[in-house]
């Protein structure tokens, strides 16, 4: 694993947003992102603007206020009955340095405080083993979605 240095770590920057207050620049610099990732990087032609980001909350992380990631936080009764974590995204340059990880306990913290019914999430497969180290488990069978091996898991409190 790749490591980042006190300083570089110090560059840093979490910030919790929902999607009502976004300026359209901002905005557009998070889909870039998503799109580079799960449309361009993983050659998966899907419909990547939903109608579900309006009610989210979205996480971006940004290094120099430059956004290298993000992940989105979809309420409890849109995807599922608990909330769900989604869209969790990681710039090629940034990834290996456990930032994924960091988004994803800022994410399960988030939601443990808003809504204790648990956490459910469509994971890619090849992503198993790391969402069961933050406590999730599998729910059923893998499955296709865009032609990815998925799997639903889901974390209680």
């Amino acid at each position: 694993m790749k490591t980042l240095t006190e300083q570089e770590r110090q560059a840093l920057t979490q910030r919790w947003r929902h999607f009502d207050v976004f300026t359209v620049s901002e905005w557009h610099r998070l889909l870039a992102l998503r799109t580079a990732i799960f449309v361009v990087e993983q050659q998966c032609p899907y419909q990547e603007v939903d109608d579900k980001d309006p009610v989210c909350w979205h996480l971006e992380l940004l290094h120099e206020q430059r956004l290298i990631g993000t992940l989105r936080v979809v309420p409890p009764g849109v995807t599922y009955v608990e909330c769900a974590i989604g869209r969790v995204a990681i710039a090629p340059a940034y990834r290996g340095m456990g930032l994924g990880r960091d988004l994803m306990e800022s994410a399960l913290n988030f939601c443990a405080a808003r809504w204790p019914e648990g956490i459910r999430l469509s994971a890619q497969a090849y992503l198993q083993s790391f969402y069961e180290s933050l406590g999730f488990g599998a729910t059923g069978a893998p499955y296709l979605e865009d032609d990815i091996p998925h799997i639903e898991m889901l974390r209680r409190f």
